[in-house]
């Protein structure tokens, strides 16, 4: 996907929280990353995570990138992923 179409995405979800009455722009940031995590296809939160860690989340607006922070520094301290069970294992 278009990383530029995520970038507008992210934004969007983030003036949609940011207009909610929720006063704590830490709430605000988990609420944007909680809706991601769930909503999102994991393909586009992956591009979403390696843009951030290219480019520090340029475009991305404060509650966004907050949250896509969110999002990355939970992906790094996730422990790896067990190796599936093929066939003949």
């Amino acid at each position: 996907m278009n990383i530029d179409l995520l970038i507008k995405m992210a934004n969007e979800i983030g003036e949609f929280f940011n207009g909610a009455e929720v006063h704590d722009a830490q709430a605000a940031a988990r609420d944007v990353a909680n809706h991601i995590r769930r909503y999102w296809e994991p393909r586009m939160r992956a591009q979403m995570l390696k843009y951030y860690e290219e480019r520090q989340g340029a475009g991305l607006t404060e509650l966004a990138k907050n949250a896509v922070a969110l999002l990355y520094e939970a992906g790094k301290a996730a422990p790896p992923a067990a190796p599936s069970k093929g066939a003949g294992a």
